[in-house]
């Protein structure tokens, strides 16, 4: 296993924390959803069902990641992860159980907490700094202001959430933020940034809308093309100033202003190097893109990666449609897979909103 520990240890450390990064090249990335139950019900949620039902015990879990690691290591890349729900702190046992075991295996290079934050008390703060591959926890804000973000994730959830950036950053945490662009929230992004580096959120990223699940009720808020065009450019401009917080642009459509810099955009990862499991084994292409593939205890990832048609649909450039099959930077950028298929019901349909 060295060749693999060393992948991650000849990277550059993360100046947003002390975890190494991974070669773009070398990652392969999972979003392992280890359950569906929530205490929230957010607006524009992916999720449409918020049930235990068919969740995976601990010794199936632990399984569940046996296999992720055989794949990563057979291939020869190195693992990331990120570990969420639903909201994953309801299975507190099960996610630091799952933690733990990845602390341990050379193939993994670092892994995120997805949560909402509302769960986090002394407990949770006091194993968290232990957990030596764990990059940094996520939360999410919807805006910079409570009626914004309250509108989205409930009332009460703009003060809570400040108030677990705080107690994960006095825990000496490396603590991110998720903002989903909607029309309520775009408009605020200037403010939204000014707030979070008030609190010392260190990194900041952006999903656009993609309206599945409790969010098929919020189809009216996804931003036009031009919308998107304005926020991105705002967040582009924010990223290039030096200052606290960084912007994480690592998303298709971002290469359209600037394909010179390596940190700004990234190909959609469906059927590249990244795949979701879900709460009973589910494996979806993304979590956005909610296609079953297979189920990985039953089927295995070999099959799933290997026999897919979708993925291999997917991987081959000439089978995008519209917009996306004639682009130049299709290499860099391929659209959003999930976005297209949400809006059209075809996942090789054009981004919808690609300005370009």
């Amino acid at each position: 296993m060295s060749h693999l520990k060393n992948k991650v240890q000849e990277n550059t450390t993360h100046p947003y924390g002390t975890v190494e990064e991974i070669s773009p090249k070398d990652d392969f990335y999972f979003q392992w959803h280890i359950t569906e139950r929530c205490n929230q019900r957010c607006a524009h949620c992916y999720h449409d069902r918020y049930t235990g039902e068919r969740e995976l015990d601990s010794t199936e879990l632990l399984e569940v990641a046996e296999r992720m690691l055989g794949a990563v290591e057979k291939w020869g890349r190195v693992g990331s992860f990120s570990l969420t729900g639903g909201e994953p702190f309801l299975r507190q046992k099960e996610l630091f159980s799952i933690a733990k075991f990845l602390d341990d295996r050379d193939s993994v290079g670092y892994y995120d907490i997805l949560t909402n934050g509302s769960l986090i008390g002394r407990e949770t703060l006091t194993e968290l700094p232990r957990l030596k591959k764990l990059r940094r926890v996520q939360l999410s804000l919807e805006g910079a202001r409570p009626e914004t973000n309250d509108m989205v994730r409930g009332r009460g959830s703009f003060a809570a959430t400040l108030g677990a950036i705080q107690l994960l950053k006095e825990a000496g945490l490396v603590v991110s933020v998720m903002t989903t662009l909607t029309k309520v929230n775009a408009h605020e992004i200037p403010a939204l940034i000014d707030l979070l580096e008030g609190h010392g959120v260190d990194a900041l990223a952006v999903e656009r809308f993609v309206p599945e699940g409790q969010g098929k009720n919020m189809l009216d808020q996804a931003l036009t093309k031009e919308e998107i065009k304005d926020a991105f450019k705002t967040i582009h401009q924010a990223g290039r100033l030096p200052r606290p917080m960084r912007m994480l642009m690592y998303r298709p459509l971002f290469c359209l202003l600037d394909q010179e810099d390596s940190t700004v955009g990234a190909r959609c990862s469906v059927g590249t190097n990244a795949l979701t499991v879900m709460h009973d084994g589910t494996v979806f292409p993304c979590r956005r893109l909610p296609i079953p593939l297979g189920n990985i205890l039953h089927d295995g990832l070999y099959k799933i990666w290997y026999d897919s048609p979708v993925l291999w649909a997917i991987r081959n450039p000439q089978n995008l449609k519209g917009k996306c099959g004639r682009c130049d930077l299709v290499s860099l950028c391929r659209g959003c897979r999930a976005v297209a298929y949400a809006h059209s019901g075809d996942y090789l349909a054009e981004d919808p909103q690609c300005w370009a």
